[in-house]
């Protein structure tokens, strides 16, 4: 007794659907703690805003930057091993281009409509950030979709309702809702 075409194509796409979800949930594994990273840089940049003069928080970005980008390097070696090296090589380009694109449209926005005050220049960052993370889940890993929403909505609140505050709310909800997220996509 054999197997017919249609039940061998069947079996074949549920390999292929098997497949494609333990990606999807190694992609989540590796990302978490990358995003559980960010969660800390982010913290600690807008908690640096909330306490240092305007003229200081370039600096602080920096160095957070450079801290969170060493991290994301670090912390994606881990998942070398199981991504064949073209397609790695492939995903990095397309990484860089894309924070290429985001900075130069976020460095152009600033620069056309040029905040008159701090807090626009505070919570842009956390809009974009949303943005970003909302196109990555309806792409390709939906639960991005809703860290995305959450970080856009906790922003759009410290706007309305914080903004005496907006620093330390945005170290708070945005750094803490990416830490948060990073744990949800760890434990996928």
């Amino acid at each position: 007794m054999g197997i017919s075409k249609s039940e061998a194509a069947s079996a074949l796409a549920d390999i292929e659907s098997t497949a494609g979800r333990g990606r999807l949930l190694k992609g989540y594994q590796i990302g978490g703690p990358i995003l559980m990273a960010w969660g800390a840089v982010w913290a600690l940049g807008y908690c640096a805003m909330g306490l240092l003069a305007p003229d200081r928080w370039g600096v602080s970005w920096l160095v957070l930057d450079a801290i969170g980008v060493a991290a994301t390097i670090l912390l994606s070696r881990r998942g070398k091993r199981e991504v064949a090296a073209g397609a790695r090589a492939a995903n990095g380009w397309k990484t860089a281009a894309g924070a290429f694109a985001i900075l130069a449209f976020v460095a152009a926005t600033y620069a056309v409509f040029r905040p008159t005050s701090v807090e626009p220049a505070i919570v842009f960052p956390g809009l974009v950030t949303g943005l970003v993370y909302a196109g990555v889940g309806v792409a390709f890993a939906p639960r991005y979709l809703w860290i995305g929403a959450a970080v856009s909505a906790a922003s759009l609140v410290g706007w309305f309702f914080f903004q005496p505050w907006l620093a330390f709310w945005m170290a708070a909800v945005g750094g803490g809702g990416l830490f948060v997220g990073g744990l949800w996509l760890r434990r996928a």
